[in-house]
């Protein structure tokens, strides 16, 4: 199999590689990695305020899935007792 023509993810470069190449070079590929962990370790920090409001919006939402259970074991119930009443009445 014949390697194709690429363009590198990071700097733009024309290469020739697997199909599943992205970096010229590994400085590219380590340079890239770098970036993207950077990025990501900016992203995942929360101010106290972000916390809490994100902790509460898991917690509403933790309950309203508790209460659509409950409601979904109700409608099962109905649709079993309807079901075992039209097979024998």
């Amino acid at each position: 199999m014949a390697a194709t023509r690429k363009h590198c993810w990071e700097c733009g470069a024309s290469f020739y590689g697997r199909a599943d190449a992205r970096y010229c070079t590994g400085s590219c590929r380590q340079k890239a990695y770098r970036e993207r962990t950077h990025r990501q370790a900016a992203t995942d920090t929360l101010s106290t305020p972000a916390l809490a409001d994100a902790i509460a919006v898991a917690r509403r939402t933790r309950s309203q899935a508790r209460a659509t259970r409950r409601r979904a074991a109700g409608a099962r119930q109905v649709a079993i007792e309807v079901r075992a009443q039209m097979h024998h009445g």
